[in-house]
């Protein structure tokens, strides 16, 4: 089999886009899966592409390489797509109309219509913001509560396991987050199965964000995303976790206020911070987050080809 792919990153975060027309109908996971694999095209995410169906402009499947199953938002994804679609033909092919200084966009993904804002200049992106609401609301609906990792807090984010690097620290003080050596990985992978073991989610955890107040550059704060340590999958950078930092952040009191605006420093690779950064922006009301908007200054396509698969 032969598909077309598209690939980026944002910050690290490495998305790979398939054209739906070429995967044969039932065989979609096999195919990102394999195109995800060290060996193959490589990346964290798969997102397949097809004409929209739900009144937006195009409707994008994702697929997750350790979830290894449909998910329903990727925030990285999102800002790699919105630049493809100005900086290359597929804005055309799927009829996007490219206008300055702001291109909106509409996608239809399996957590509902998510709209992204592409700041344009001269034909480049400059800027891409994702309104992370759908996410939000999904993240309260499945559940948002503080839990205990063998005497370790974390929070339980909807299906993100998320954590404050300092409250590790208080109860292993030798965890180093910035080499990220093998004794902090095996501390991490232990609290994940912890919290696996407790059941609260239907499925195993693969989604775990790692932050803490310690930037060494420019940032207010700083994160990692260790999804699945076993199978080297540590994201420099992800939206969705970031928006769950951010409502795990404001559930425990450590930010207060109706408007915020916080930079995490991120994208610096497999260890915690910098130096790239990822904004969120947040409207809170009555304790909760009500509308979140992410962006990172750190977008890149890197290739275009094609690629022969074994099926």
């Amino acid at each position: 089999m032969q598909v077309d792919f598209i690939k980026g990153h944002m910050g690290g975060n490495i998305i790979v886009f398939l054209y739906g027309e070429q995967i044969p109908k039932g065989r979609e996971v096999e195919v990102a899966l394999e195109v995800l694999e060290p060996l193959s095209i490589s990346g964290h995410e798969t997102g397949i592409l097809y004409p929209p169906q739900n009144g937006g402009n195009l409707m994008v499947k994702i697929i997750g390489f350790s979830s290894r199953r449909f998910i329903p938002m990727c925030g990285g994804l999102t800002q790699v797509l919105g630049k493809l679609l100005i900086e290359t033909r597929l804005g055309q092919y799927f009829k996007i109309t490219v206008q300055e200084p702001v291109t909106t966009v509409l996608l239809e993904t399996d957590g509902g219509l998510v709209e992204i804002k592409v700041e344009v200049s001269n034909k480049r992106a400059k800027r891409v913001l994702t309104n992370m609401r759908a996410f939000v609301e999904k993240c309260y609906n499945e559940g948002v509560y503080p839990v205990d990792l063998q005497g370790v807090k974390a929070m339980r984010v909807g299906n993100v396991l998320v954590l404050n690097g300092d409250d590790l620290k208080e109860r292993y003080p030798e965890v180093d987050f910035e080499k990220m050596d093998e004794l902090t990985k095996q501390r991490l992978v232990k609290l994940q199965e912890e919290f696996n073991l407790q059941k609260h989610m239907p499925v195993k955890n693969v989604d775990f964000a790692l932050y803490d107040w310690n930037p060494k550059f420019s940032g207010d704060a700083r994160v990692v995303f260790p999804h699945n340590i076993r199978a080297n999958h540590i994201e420099p950078a992800c939206g969705t976790g970031t928006v769950a930092v951010g409502i795990a952040m404001l559930a425990k009191g450590e930010i207060k206020g109706e408007e915020i605006r916080i930079q995490f420093e991120s994208g610096k690779g497999p260890a915690i911070g910098g130096p790239e950064l990822s904004y969120l922006e947040l409207k809170c009301k009555e304790g909760k987050v009500k509308e979140a908007y992410f962006s990172h200054n750190r977008i890149e396509l890197t290739a275009m080809g094609r690629a022969w698969l074994s099926g």
